[in-house]
C-alpha cells in the first residue's frame, strides 16, 4: 500500500529523492532478509503456532508506528521491521507441507500463495486512494485494521500442524501421565535450548551456502522477484509521468501483475498435482517433478520485462506494459510455487529452514535491484535500461532444467541436520 503513496511522503518530509522513494518500498525486502533467519530456526523448535502468532503482533504493532512516524529515516525503519515480521512467506508453504499429501500440495500451495501474491498489486490499488482520501498515514492504519482481527481469528482457529513439535508435547504429556522421564519422540535431542536455538538458526544460511539446491532454487526466485520489484518501484512513476494519470489512480496499474499472478495460482497447482501423481503411478516419485512450471516462469520474466520496458519507452498506449506486467506476474508465481512445492518435497522436516536460506537470497535481490533502477532508467532511458535487466534474467534460465536433470544427483550427495 506504501508504493503509491510515495509521493505524499517525499512531500510532507520535503525531500526530492527517488533514491528515497524506491528504497520506501524496497527496504521491506531489506527485513524479509532478516526474519526468516528468525522466524524459520524458531517455527522447527517451537512449532508453526508460536511463531506465526509471535510475527503476526509484531507486524501490527510496527503499522502502528510507522503510522504515527515524524520523519524519513523513522519510516524507512518501521518499512524494515515490517518486512522482517512477515511470517508466511517462510511457514506458510511448510504448512501446506504439514497437511497434505505430495498429490495434493499444488492445488493447495496455489490457493495459499494466492492473496500473498495478489497483495503487493491490490495494496497499492487500494493505497492510492486510501493516501488520497486521507493521506499516506492512513495506508499503514488500514494495514493494522486489517491485520489485527485476522490475528484474532489466527488465535481462535488455527492449531499447531508441524509433526516434530507435536510429537514432542505428545511425548512430554506421556511422561507427566506415566512418570516415566525416559520416554522420548524420535525427534527430540538431548540438546540445551540455547545450542538447539543456535543451531536452528544456523541451518537456513548453511542449507543455502552448502546445498546447491537450496542455493541455485533461491538465485533462481531471487532474480525473478528482483526484475519483480524493478517493475513495481517504477510502474507509480511510469504512469505518473508518461502516461499522466492522476495520484489517485496510480495503483490501478498494478492490476497487470495481479491478474497475472492470479492466472499462474489457478493453473499452475492444479498442472503440478497431475503431473506428480502422473509421475509418480510411473515410478518416479521424485522432488524435481515440481520444477516444469519453473522452467517456464523464468523465460517470461525477462520476456515480460523488455517488453514492458520498449512499450514504455515508445509511449505506446497505456494498456501494453500493464499486458507485458501480467506476463511478469504469471511468470513469477510460475516460479514462486514450483520453487515451494519442490522445497517441501525434497527437505521435509527442514523445508522450513530451505525456504528460508531461498528467501533471504530472494529477498537480498528484491531489495537491492530495484535500488539500480531510477539510474538506469536516467541515464539509458527505460528500454535499453529493462533489456540490461533482462540478462540477468536469461542467465536463470537454465537453472531449473539442470535441477530437473541431475538434482536427484544434488540432494543424494548433501546430508542436513
Amino acid at each position: 500500500m506504501c508504493a503509491p503513496a510515495t509521493s505524499y511522503i517525499l512531500e510532507e518530509f520535503n525531500s526530492t529523492s527517488r533514491l528515497q522513494a524506491t528504497l520506501l518500498v524496497s527496504i521491506w525486502e531489506l527485513g524479509e532478509v532478516v526474519g526468516p533467519l528468525l522466524i524459520a530456526p524458531l517455527s522447527e523448535i517451537f512449532g508453526r503456532l508460536p511463531a506465526y502468532h509471535g510475527a503476526n503482533i509484531f507486524f501490527i504493532l510496527c503499522s502502528i508506528a510507522a503510522a504515527l512516524c515524524t520523519n524519513m529515516g523513522m519510516l524507512i525503519a518501521m518499512r524494515f521491521l515490517l518486512g522482517l515480521s512477515v511470517a508466511s512467506t517462510v511457514i506458510n508453504p511448510c504448512i501446506v507441507g504439514d497437511m497434505f499429501r505430495e498429490e495434493e500440495r499444488g492445488k493447495a500451495m496455489s490457493l495459499m500463495g494466492m492473496i500473498p501474491f495478489i497483495a503487493p498489486c491490490l495494496g497499492p490499488t487500494i493505497g492510492g486512494f486510501v493516501a488520497e482520501a486521507r493521506g499516506w498515514r492512513w495506508t499503514f492504519w488500514v494495514t493494522a485494521m486489517i491485520a489485527a482481527p485476522l490475528q484474532v481469528l489466527f488465535l481462535i482457529f488455527y492449531r499447531e500442524t508441524y509433526r516434530v513439535r507435536i510429537l514432542q508435547k505428545k511425548a512430554e504429556r506421556m511422561r507427566k501421565e506415566t512418570g516415566n522421564s525416559s520416554l522420548r519422540s524420535r525427534y527430540e535431542f538431548e540438546l540445551s535450548p540455547t545450542v538447539m536455538i543456535w543451531q536452528s538458526i544456523q541451518r537456513p544460511l548453511k542449507m543455502l551456502f552448502t546445498s546447491l539446491v537450496v542455493f541455485l532454487v533461491g538465485l533462481c526466485g531471487a532474480v525473478g522477484m528482483s526484475l519483480v520489484y524493478v517493475i513495481i518501484t517504477s510502474i507509480s512513476e511510469v504512469y505518473e509521468n508518461v502516461y499522466h494519470f492522476e495520484k489517485q489512480f496510480l495503483g490501478l496499474p498494478y492490476f497487470g501483475l495481479g491478474v497475472g499472478m492470479v492466472l499462474s495460482t489457478l493453473t499452475v497447482g492444479p498442472f503440478l498435482d497431475r503431473y506428480t501423481l502422473k509421475k509418480k503411478r510411473a515410478g518416479d516419485p521424485n522432488p524435481e517433478n515440481r520444477l516444469p512450471p519453473m522452467i517456464l516462469g523464468s523465460v517470461m520474466i525477462p520476456c515480460g520485462l523488455v517488453a514492458f520496458g520498449w512499450s514504455v519507452d515508445y509511449k505506446t498506449h497505456w494498456i501494453l506494459p500493464i499486458l507485458f506486467s501480467a506476463l511478469i506476474g504469471y511468470g513469477y508465481v510460475s516460479v514462486a510455487i514450483s520453487a515451494w512445492s519442490y522445497l517441501v518435497d525434497a527437505f521435509g522436516i527442514y523445508a522450513a529452514s530451505a525456504t528460508a536460506g531461498t528467501v533471504v537470497l530472494r529477498n537480498a535481490g528484491a531489495a537491492a535491484l530495484p535500488l539500480a533502477g531510477p539510474s538506469l532508467r536516467a541515464r539509458m532511458g527505460i528500454g535499453w535500461a529493462y533489456s540490461v535487466l533482462t540478462l540477468i534474467g536469461i542467465l536463470t534460465v537454465p537453472i531449473p532444467i539442470i535441477l530437473l536433470r541431475i538434482g536427484v544427483r544434488f540432494r543424494k550427495s548433501q546430508q542436513i541436520s
